[in-house]
């Protein structure tokens, strides 16, 4: 892949990706204005945008014909079991962290809510793991250092969009990047290794469904987020910790791409 054509596709892809984002929060602020802030509307509104976003990277994957780096075809899943580690610990992670569950509130909303957890484990791992990080994969090389680099780099944008909505003060964003780019690059080998993407997709939408349970049912506007303190976020960034040090073993120990 050449160099114009990478980054011609890569800001492209980049460029619809934030503008979907920002049609989200555009239209989330809009509700509120209209004063319509139940959590059905805007789970729903969440769930349409992670539909485009779906669509908007599988278009991406076929038009650059990376299906098989994406892990959406032809290859076989293999040690799926190293998926146990990350889906066991955040999820146990997330419910230390996580505040009671009400029953009134979750119950009547299980169904959708587990329809648009679901859908985040689709958006974010088609987005990020199967097209950019596969793109990079193509343009940097297969060798050892185009893909650690390619994997590193598809995890630091997987950590910076999560400081777009910027409501927990500059301690807790930054905690998010570091959250967020080590569970990046952790799935980002984890892809390479197990070859195909849908085990990643149902590991991602079972942590964010635990991450979440406590705000189900709850309206927008009783979801405020306080400013985490330094220390809180601190202690944030060494509890994902092991992410980090998870990932690294494996890009030590398995071989990353073979196809």
């Amino acid at each position: 892949m050449n160099k114009t054509l990478f980054w011609k596709q890569f800001l492209i892809f980049a460029l619809a990706f934030f503008l979907v984002l920002y049609l989200r929060s555009f239209i989330a602020s809009e509700l509120i204005e209209h004063k319509i802030t139940s959590y059905k509307a805007h789970t729903l509104l969440g769930l349409v945008i992670n539909a485009l976003l779906i669509a908007l990277s599988y278009f991406f994957i076929r038009k650059n014909q990376l299906e098989k780096l994406a892990g959406l075809k032809d290859l076989k899943a293999k040690k799926k079991y190293l998926l146990i580690f990350p889906v066991v610990y955040l999820i146990l992670l997330n419910v230390l962290i996580s505040d009671d569950i009400d029953l009134d509130k979750f119950v009547p909303n299980l169904l959708l809510f587990t329809i648009y957890a679901l859908s985040i484990g689709f958006a974010e791992e088609l987005s990020i793991r199967g097209f950019i990080q596969s793109l990079m994969i193509r343009f940097f090389g297969k060798n050892k250092k185009g893909v650690v680099f390619s994997v590193l780099a598809s995890a630091l944008f997987f950590g910076l969009i999560h400081i777009l909505k910027f409501d927990k003060g500059l301690y807790g964003e930054l905690s998010q990047v570091f959250f967020a780019t080590f569970i990046g690059l952790m799935f980002g080998f984890l892809l390479l290794i197990v070859k195909r993407i849908y085990p990643l997709i149902i590991a991602h939408a079972l942590i964010d469904f635990v991450a979440k349970l406590d705000r189900v049912g709850w309206p927008i506007e009783e979801q405020s987020t306080e400013a985490m303190s330094f220390e809180n976020a601190v202690i944030i960034v060494l509890l994902v910790l092991p992410c980090l040090i998870y990932g690294i073993f494996l890009a030590k120990k398995y071989p990353l791409v073979k196809h």
